[in-house]
């Protein structure tokens, strides 16, 4: 258990990072079960990432003078939900696997990039290292609670009603991941437990 003062940019990073590592491992693999292995973890970790920031992160950017960003932000989430949803509903032997995989990899990753670019050194200015460790934490919770697959219907508002469609949704998605038997790789980069 993390004790440790946590930089909220940092904790996001981490998940852009698994991302960016997933991805160029599975443009590596050759082998159709590894690349289905890598594919549901980067499937996985973009759902619970797309829906963590904007249960916890999202919601203080007001706060920072990026409102309109959070606003932004979730339009490109949605987008990437969809994505993402494409990606887990093609089978990996399908001729248009990869570039299905890549169409919602590349969209994160541009998103991510923007984050990282513009609004990140704006959110290291402004918030105080207790308030960066508040939400760094925040989002820490939020990963262990939200679906582990993508919902672009579910409700997209970071409020009450997108926390109590994820407790469903992620307890859904655990039934799904075990009853279908599906394999995830080990990521490269890991979070404090908190």
């Amino acid at each position: 258990m993390s004790n440790a003062m946590l930089d909220v940019t940092k904790e996001i990073r981490i998940d852009h990072d698994n991302v960016r590592d997933l991805f160029d491992r599975f443009k590596a693999a050759t082998d159709l079960k590894e690349k289905a292995i890598l594919a549901n973890t980067l499937v996985r970790e973009m759902a619970i990432h797309g829906d963590a920031e904007e249960v916890s992160v999202y919601n203080d950017y007001s706060a920072l003078g990026l409102g309109d960003t959070a606003a932004h932000n979730k339009e490109e989430h949605a987008e990437i939900k969809r994505l993402v949803l494409d990606a887990d509903k093609t089978s990996v032997d399908k001729p248009e696997y990869d570039s299905v995989i890549e169409r919602a990899v590349t969209t994160f990753l541009t998103h991510a990039k923007e984050e990282e670019d513009e609004q990140h050194p704006i959110m290291r200015e402004r918030l105080s290292p207790q308030d960066s460790d508040k939400l760094a934490r925040a989002f820490l919770k939020a990963r262990k609670a939200v679906p582990t697959r993508p919902h672009p219907h579910a409700p997209q508002t970071g409020g009450l009603a997108q926390k109590a469609a994820g407790m469903q949704g992620h307890l859904h998605d655990k039934v799904v991941e075990t009853v279908t038997g599906r394999d995830f790789a080990d990521l490269r980069f890991t979070h404090p437990e908190i």
